[in-house]
């Protein structure tokens, strides 16, 4: 457990994943929970850093993989806190929909039996009724604003404090041996996606902490490194000449257009 910035402390003992806490004034704020197995040094590192597991009100979710919320059941009953995911990703919690690996990926067909057994036994995603459902832009009351960065998963989501300058990044971005990379291909089912929700994260105006679901966090001009990241690997989009036409992406839901019922004409009308 190391303690970053007056508020923000990171879980550094979970293995390959990170997860972080937030303290404000209603308590603290546990952002993502690792795999069922680190549940114990979850609970320990609270103490560690001189809290009861009840002083955690609430946990975040950044998105619905086993890594991030593997222990999303037995914190919530360990702490009592109340559960909050963007609203997309709750139809996971819920069971209505399963996480699949990018079946486009040669690898991603490869793996996909695998994905099925260990999705089911110890990568399971836990059946959580989540307490509160949140969308893009919206700020909580812990100070935290909701970006919406779909793309690895159809309601990943990053969290953003403008006044303490710090970003939740997720895996929306890696950070492995000193380099930022795009989460891997074989796990992100719409890059492209991910390129869009890149775009939207690199036009934060103050970022100099990132905390990120993978790898260590960056604590110093951390913007500026996103950026620069950003412009190599997801540079703006060309501006079309004509009517922009509207794509479905697959996995990311899409209101329908309102249908209007076409005027019938009876035979007698038609004769006048």
């Amino acid at each position: 457990m190391r303690q970053l910035a007056d508020n923000v402390w990171h879980f550094d003992n979970l293995g390959i994943v990170n997860a972080y806490l937030w303290k404000w004034d209603g308590g603290l704020s546990l952002i993502d929970t690792g795999p069922p197995w680190t549940v114990k040094r979850i609970l320990q590192g609270i103490q560690e850093a001189g809290f009861r597991p009840e002083d955690v009100t609430e946990i975040l979710i950044t998105h619905a993989d086993a890594d991030h919320a593997g222990g999303l059941k037995a914190l919530r009953d360990a702490t009592g806190a109340r559960v909050i995911v963007h609203a997309i990703e709750a139809m996971f919690f819920k069971g209505q929909w399963k996480r699949r690996p990018n079946l486009r990926h040669p690898l991603g067909i490869l793996y996909f039996p695998f994905h099925v057994l260990l999705s089911n036994t110890v990568f399971r995603i836990p059946r959580v009724r989540p307490d509160l459902l949140v969308i893009d832009e919206e700020v909580l009351d812990n100070g935290l604003q909701v970006l919406h960065t779909p793309g690895h998963t159809p309601g990943h989501m990053c969290l953003y404090s403008k006044e303490a300058g710090v970003l939740f990044v997720g895996d929306l971005i890696n950070h492995r041996g000193g380099k930022l990379a795009l989460p891997p291909a074989i796990f992100t089912p719409q890059m492209e996606v991910v390129k869009d929700s890149l775009r939207k994260v690199a036009r934060l105006k103050h970022v100099e902490m990132a905390c990120f679901g993978h790898g260590p966090v960056i604590t110093e001009k951390a913007g500026e490194k996103i950026r620069a990241f950003v412009a190599k690997v997801a540079p703006p989009r060309k501006r079309r000449a004509g009517p922009r036409k509207v794509q479905q992406r697959e996995g990311v839901p899409r209101q329908p257009k309102a249908q209007v019922p076409k005027a019938k004409i009876t035979l007698e009308e038609g004769k006048k």
